[in-house]
């Protein structure tokens, strides 16, 4: 095997293992027919689902992309702009569960064939977070207008406590008022 072949052996393996490997689901589809040309482990991980009920369908056939590029319109759009992203989108899992995902796809050429590579981030997690801060700050902001403007009346009951202490002989409980 000459230098030129083994560095070529060397580069293919390299982005084998980094499609592999990666923390970001991946989804390649020949661009002209929609098929399913492969997907990485953490995608069929993700959802649930073997790489032989993936590869070689059509991304029509795979409902769980119904409101990505399954999509005929958001399809033709990828087609025509060769990049997109949709930042908010949910995938169903094969058990069922709701994954919230940011979906980003591009087209390249690969040899002569139009490719999409589609990145499926997980960020579940991150939404979840997202959405207990916001039910947090709902909630302070719930006692906050409740409290809000009764520091200048329990001030006036403090000092009407001392008047009436005062009325009656005894010392102010509320000395600061006093001052």
């Amino acid at each position: 095997m000459n230098g030129a072949a083994k560095s070529l052996e060397a580069s293919e393996l390299r982005y084998r293992r980094l499609f592999e490997s990666a923390k970001d689901g991946i989804l390649i589809l020949d661009a002209e027919t929609g098929i399913v040309v492969d997907v990485n482990p953490f995608l069929i991980e993700l959802l649930g689902y073997s790489h032989e009920q993936l590869v070689g369908k059509s991304i029509w056939e795979l409902g769980f992309f119904k409101d990505v590029v399954a999509n005929e319109i958001k399809f033709a759009e990828l087609q025509k702009k060769e990049y997109v992203r949709y930042e908010n989108m949910a995938l169903e899992t094969s058990t069922g569960m709701r994954r919230e995902v940011e979906f980003i796809s591009n087209v390249y050429l690969e040899d002569d064939n139009k490719i999409i590579q589609c990145n499926i981030r997980d960020i579940t997690e991150k939404k979840k977070v997202e959405k207990a801060l916001l039910e947090q700050l709902e909630e302070l902001q719930r006692w906050h207008d409740v409290t809000l403007g009764r520091e200048g009346r329990v001030l006036e009951l403090k000092a009407e406590v001392n008047a009436l202490l005062i009325q009656a002989g005894l010392p102010a409980r509320y000395p600061k008022l006093m001052e």
